[in-house]
């Protein structure tokens, strides 16, 4: 049974945004630095299961931050980074920009003959989520790993939280339906229910894969 876990666009330009423009300020915060529990957290919770590791890049873009394997693959988008990005080379905001995607069905079927596939990466609602549902439609057992999503540079500083070897898609959502309903716990899950409404968050009765 192949198994596969996919990352999506490890690149500098995401990896950067979620971090501190200014490394030596995790020692002042007493924060760890996230790319190494990234890491850690990939190699333990899939690459050491037998999942093979795949990561996605723009062809005009190089893998940054996260640890290749030899035994690791990198597949290539059908489009470039400056055709899906809204920003310029210069940093400007690009007038009347139209959202580009990559062809997802030409991403699943770059990883050949599967059985089950778990995805990370960015962004967790935007293209983590439509490759998903893509390899869904495909018939292919599939979830969301929400916690190697963007989402994860806020949830690995959670020590009661974040487990670096396990996703339990029970405890994400007990996690998020609080912090939504600290007010009303109602109100917090049906924000919940609303975001994430998608099969292949595994929240639904017609899910996917779970963990």
């Amino acid at each position: 049974m192949k198994k596969v876990f996919l990352y999506l666009y490890p690149i500098k330009e995401f990896m950067k945004f979620f971090q501190f423009r200014n490394d030596k300020m995790y020692d002042e915060l007493n924060i760890p630095r996230p790319l190494p529990i990234l890491n850690e957290a990939i190699d333990k919770r899939y690459r050491s299961k037998g999942y093979e590791i795949v990561f996605v890049l723009y062809p005009d873009r190089e893998l940054f931050g996260l640890d290749k394997y030899e035994e690791d693959k990198i597949i290539y988008t059908d489009i470039t980074f400056e055709e899906a990005s809204a920003i310029d080379e210069r940093g400007n905001v690009k007038k009347d920009f139209i959202p580009k995607y990559p062809n997802e069905s030409l991403l699943i079927e770059q990883l050949g003959t599967i059985d089950e596939l778990v995805v990370g990466g960015f962004h967790a609602m935007d293209c983590v989520k439509r490759v998903a549902e893509v390899a869904l439609e495909y018939g292919i057992n599939t979830l969301v790993d929400l916690d190697l999503t963007d989402l994860f540079f806020s949830l690995y500083k959670e020590k009661d939280y974040f487990d670096v070897e396990n996703y339990n898609p029970d405890k994400f959502k007990l996690r998020m339906t609080s912090k939504y309903g600290e007010i009303n716990i109602d109100l917090g899950e049906r924000i919940f229910d609303r975001n994430y409404s998608s099969p292949v968050y595994g929240f639904t009765k017609s899910s996917g894969k779970k963990l």
